[in-house]
């Protein structure tokens, strides 16, 4: 399996306005949870992260406690934990293959690996990071041997709602819209730090190297690049290649590639275009959830040049 990669920008949103702070008692409550999974396979902890390794697992523990996701370099993890950078190499990759974690990491603009991004499969945010840091839907979240665990967990949730816990459904019910309020609310921010970000952007093709986490979004910014199309879509054609997502395949890049193709026939048909990032998301989003590549509308028809002959009302005709 490839190794996930995340922006420092999406992490750092999603680590700043999450409310929750690590604390040892959830700390000890997941290792403890660790330590049984593991011995339901006849692995021992201690024999997993034997000596200081253990360090190491408690210290990556303690940080993803909170929000379910935390971000660390392999030096700055041993100088926490006293220990070398190889037992930290070595704790991560034992970490890793008990399948409860997944270890990505951080984009960097020049070579070499970025920080460690750790990510609890089994903590309450991790579909939403997922979703929100990695830009992952269900369906890939599947192929990453996620979906078992939620639904594990969501078994278990409809399980733990027994006859006796209706009259709690009030509470329940208050805890779920909060959830959905605090969803919205994340989500928002996030465009507009994505916006934001986008605006200070150059339309270079080393701006999508810099933040691409997939080779088709590079593939269809050359595609722009090479095609003379409209200048309004030559000025976006970095923002679009980066649209498409971390998760894009042959399918979606197929799709990508007619949509701005159709969007610039309609351009040079003199249809006018108010925001061409957001009219090629919303009918990329269309062309993904129906299967098919469906007409964009314009803001505006194209202007009649043919006139039509006034006519003097007021004055009296025989």
């Amino acid at each position: 399996m490839r190794t996930l990669t995340a922006t420092n920008q999406r992490v750092q949103f999603y680590l700043t306005y999450t409310t929750e702070r690590p604390t040892t008692t959830a700390k000890r409550s997941r290792l403890n949870a660790l330590r049984s999974s593991l011995e339901e396979r006849n692995i021992m902890l201690d024999e997993a992260f034997p000596n200081k390794q253990r360090d190491v697992l408690d210290h990556i523990l303690y940080i993803t406690s909170a929000a379910g996701i935390a971000k660390v370099g392999a030096d700055k993890l041993a100088e926490r934990c006293g220990v070398s950078v190889r037992t930290v190499t070595s704790a991560v990759r034992a970490l890793k293959e008990t399948g409860e974690y997944i270890v990505a990491r951080l984009i960097k603009s020049r070579g070499g690996a970025g920080k460690y991004i750790f990510v609890d499969k089994k903590h309450d945010n991790f579909r939403e990071i997922m979703r929100e840091v990695f830009s992952l839907s269900d369906y890939k979240l599947a192929q990453l041997n996620a979906e078992p665990i939620a639904e594990q967990k969501e078994a278990q949730s409809v399980g733990a709602v027994s006859v006796d816990s209706e009259k709690q459904s009030p509470n329940l019910n208050i805890s779920f819209i909060s959830k959905q309020v605090k969803d919205k609310y994340i989500s928002g921010v996030a465009n507009a730090v994505k916006e934001e970000i986008e605006k200070e952007s150059t339309p270079s093709r080393e701006y999508v190297l810099e933040y691409a986490s997939n080779s088709f979004q590079i593939a269809l910014y050359d595609v722009l690049n090479e095609m003379p199309y409209h200048k309004s879509i030559k000025a976006v054609r970095h923002v679009l290649a980066l649209r498409i997502g971390s998760d894009c395949d042959a399918k979606r890049f197929s799709k990508a590639k007619d949509i701005v193709h159709s969007i610039a026939m309609q351009l040079a048909e003199g249809y006018v275009f108010e925001n061409i990032v957001a009219a090629f998301s919303a009918a990329l989003e269309k062309a993904v959830q129906y299967d098919v590549v469906a007409p964009i509308p314009s803001d505006k028809r194209p202007i009649e040049t043919s006139k039509v002959p006034f006519y003097d009302w007021l004055k009296e005709r025989d």
